[in-house]
């Protein structure tokens, strides 16, 4: 059976109403998600974090960026900083790190977990269906290990759930297209192995309010996780 986690429906609302994300923005776009499970108001947007965390933009048309068939938006883009090449344009995770905190004018905390593996993944996320303090959970993942579309990129998504019966962790991505029946929009589930294969280069951010943080480094510490934050 599948355990929402506490802010779930929060996330889920949020995405309903903003879903799909601005071109090469995933990073921001999930993490104004994952804050809905946070805070009760003052959640910066998009473009907020975009300019909090250094995102760049490739001003050019990345059809590759996307899921096939999804639609390419360039809202906010006016406001943002060119990047000098396609590789270089987006988000990095050290950058919305900070940028998560900077704008929310450090009323949040976030505490990254590098390449969990899948059985510190497991009990990392068991143990975060029964924390009593608030959070929002966003990964970075390679899409190639969660999808069997052409579509091969970093990404981040929000975490929302898992069941531990069926091994998988439900994730809402940043695309209506890329959701199931059966759930909310955007959203499905993906095995634990898999999702643990997509981040072997990079990992999770754990987002809580500011006075929650020592309850969730001592979570991860107990678990003996990585506080690394990853350059891939």
């Amino acid at each position: 059976m599948l355990r929402w986690f506490a802010g779930a429906s929060t996330n889920v609302m949020e995405l309903d109403r903003v879903l799909p994300q601005p071109d090469q923005l995933c990073g921001p776009f999930s993490a104004s998600v994952a804050l809905t499970a946070v805070l009760n108001g003052d959640i910066p947007n998009v473009n907020e974090l975009a300019i909090a965390s250094g995102s760049a933009i490739w001003p050019g048309e990345i059809e590759s960026a996307r899921p096939p068939g999804t639609p390419r938006l360039t809202d906010g883009w006016d406001a943002l900083p060119r990047a000098v090449s396609i590789d270089t344009a987006g988000t990095t995770a050290a950058g919305l790190a900070a940028g998560i905190e900077t704008a929310t004018d450090h009323r949040v905390a976030v505490v990254p977990i590098m390449t969990p593996g899948a059985e510190r993944l497991r009990l990392l996320l068991t143990r975060l269906a029964e924390v009593q303090f608030r959070f929002g959970l966003v990964a970075n993942v390679h899409t190639s290990e969660l999808n069997e579309l052409d579509w091969s990129v970093g990404h981040f998504v929000t975490v929302l759930g898992v069941d531990t019966v069926d091994d998988v962790v439900a994730i809402a991505d940043t695309y209506r297209e890329l959701g199931v029946p059966g759930m909310p929009p955007g959203c499905r589930t993906v095995s634990t192995d898999a999702l643990a294969s997509s981040m072997s280069e990079r990992g999770l951010l754990l987002v809580v309010d500011i006075n929650d943080r020592s309850a969730a480094l001592g979570l991860t510490r107990s678990l003996d996780l990585r506080h690394d934050v990853w350059s891939a």
